[in-house]
C-alpha cells in the first residue's frame, strides 16, 4: 500500500496552480487547501479538506498546519510576500518540507531587477535561514508562455520569430513539474510554424548589444532550471509537432503590465 505525505497547498486558483492542484489531488495524497478569506473554493472536490486562514494570524496558521508534512505554495505574483508568514510559522509546527512558489526558473543579476523575482528569492533565503527544509520546483518556461506570448520573441499567430544572439542554436528548456518536458532550439521553433502555416516564419536577428533579454541568446536560459531533472517512467511528453503543428497549444494567462 502506498504511503503519502500529507500536503497543504496554498494558492490553488491560478492558471497553472489550479492544474497542479488537480494533479496532486488525483495522486491520492492527503491534501489540505489553505486559502485566504474570500478566496473561491467552489472548484474543489467536496472530498478535499479546505481551511480558511488569515496567514498573518500565526496561531490560526499553526492550527491549520498541525498535522501536515509538506507545505506547497503556488501563489501568484500578488501573494509572494505573504509567504513570509509561513516562514515564521513553520518552525512552530511539524512540517518537514516547504516548497515556496516559483513556477519559473532561477534568476540572477538581470532577472532579479524584476520585483517579483527578487521577492521570491527573499522568501527562499528567509526559509533557509530559518532552518526550514526548503525545495524549489524550477519550471523554466511553460510552453504556452514561450510559444504563445511575446515573452520569448516567438509570434506563432503572426508566423514571426526574433533571434537574439545565438538563440537559433541555443536550447530553451520548456519544463513541466520536475521533468524535462520539451527542449528546443530557435531553429526548431522556426520549423514547426513552417509546417503549420506552409511558409517559413519571418525571422530577424538582433545582436546581444541590441537587446535586454539575453538569457536565451547566450544559452543561459536552459541553465535556469538547474541540473536535478527527473524523468518519469511512462509519462508522455509534449512535442512541437503536437503543440504547434496540430494546434494543441493552450493560451497563456494574461501577462502583467
Amino acid at each position: 500500500m502506498l504511503s503519502f505525505n500529507r500536503i497543504a497547498i496554498y494558492g490553488h486558483r491560478g492558471w497553472a496552480s489550479s492544474k497542479i492542484t488537480e494533479a496532486l489531488i488525483a495522486s491520492g495524497a492527503p491534501i489540505r487547501i489553505i486559502y485566504c478569506p474570500g478566496s473561491d473554493i467552489s472548484s474543489l472536490p467536496s472530498s478535499i479538506t479546505s481551511v480558511e486562514v488569515d496567514v498573518e494570524d500565526e496561531k490560526a496558521l499553526v492550527n491549520a498546519l498541525h498535522d501536515i508534512d509538506i507545505v506547497t505554495s503556488l501563489v501568484g505574483h500578488e501573494g509572494v510576500k505573504r509567504q513570509h508568514a509561513f516562514v515564521k510559522t513553520i518552525p512552530k509546527t511539524d512540517v518537514k518540507l516547504f516548497s515556496p512558489s516559483e513556477l519559473a526558473g532561477r534568476y540572477y543579476e538581470q532577472g532579479l531587477k524584476i520585483g517579483v523575482n527578487k521577492a521570491k528569492r527573499q522568501v527562499e533565503e528567509a526559509s533557509i535561514a530559518a532552518g526550514i527544509p526548503t525545495m524549489l520546483v524550477l519550471l523554466g518556461n511553460f510552453a504556452e508562455f514561450a510559444l504563445n506570448t511575446p515573452g520569448m520573441d516567438v509570434d506563432l499567430p503572426g508566423n514571426r520569430i526574433v533571434y537574439s544572439g545565438n538563440s537559433a542554436e541555443e536550447i530553451v528548456d520548456l519544463r513541466a513539474i520536475s521533468i524535462s518536458e520539451l527542449k528546443a532550439t530557435g531553429n526548431d521553433f522556426a520549423t514547426a510554424p513552417k509546417q503549420k502555416h506552409g511558409t517559413p516564419p519571418q525571422a530577424s536577428v538582433l545582436s546581444l548589444d541590441k537587446v535586454n533579454t539575453e538569457i536565451w541568446g547566450t544559452g543561459e536560459q536552459a541553465k535556469m532550471v538547474g541540473a536535478d531533472i527527473w524523468d518519469v517512467e511512462g509519462y508522455k511528453k509534449a512535442t512541437l509537432e503536437v503543440l504547434v503543428v496540430r494546434g494543441k497549444l493552450e493560451a497563456y494567462r494574461q501577462l502583467p503590465p
